[in-house]
């Protein structure tokens, strides 16, 4: 073989090589050319699926928001609902006590009055100094009723007991007047 076959062979050898060594170098730029866009689409995907998910957020906050505030605002009307009960209750109890007291008072007033009346009986009984049978029949009923205390030893029970006599009125069944009425007869009778 000639020197310059050899030199041919080995230019044609390096002209090939040369033609194939760029299509190499495409091929590897072509794939990360692919590897580029497969990276873009997957971050594309991701970066949809993120706004999917933030839109979702933002509706779900607005829902609650909204269920708050009706929330609120039926407390709110629970509340001025309540208020006005407890305006109407006071107004009642108000009133209440005020019969109450009214009540309280005529008790009081009869009470005095079924005081003066005995003493006004007992004075009566004492001014006729000659008639002994009209004494004699008092002191007969003095005898034949019992004592006050005896009529009611439950109430001088409780009474003994330091108890009050609102207690007493109702552990008795008996009214606030009847209970002071009952007592003060008892302290002038002398049995209290």
């Amino acid at each position: 073989m000639e020197p310059w076959m050899i030199v041919v062979i080995l230019g044609a050898a390096a002209i090939v090589y040369a033609l194939m060594l760029p299509k190499r170098q495409v091929g590897k730029s072509a794939d990360k050319e692919q590897m580029v866009r497969e990276v873009e689409a997957t971050l594309e995907q991701y970066m949809a699926d993120i706004e999917r998910e933030n839109e979702e957020l933002v509706e779900l906050i607005g829902q609650m928001k909204q269920d708050i505030a009706s929330k609120q605002l039926a407390h709110q009307e629970q509340l001025n609902e309540m208020r006005q009960r407890l305006l109407q209750l006071e107004q009642q109890n108000a009133s209440h006590e005020a019969r109450l007291s009214d009540i309280e008072q005529s008790d009081r007033q009869a009470a005095s009055a079924l005081l003066a009346e005995r003493e006004g009986a007992a004075a009566a009984e004492t001014r006729i100094p000659g008639d002994q049978s009209v004494q004699e029949t008092a002191t007969e009923e003095e005898t034949k009723e019992p004592s006050i205390r005896e009529r009611y030893p439950e109430l001088f029970e409780l009474h003994a007991q330091g108890k009050s006599i609102e207690a007493i009125a109702k552990f008795t069944g008996m009214q606030k007047g009847e209970v002071t009425l009952i007592l003060q007869l008892a302290k002038r009778e002398g049995s209290l």
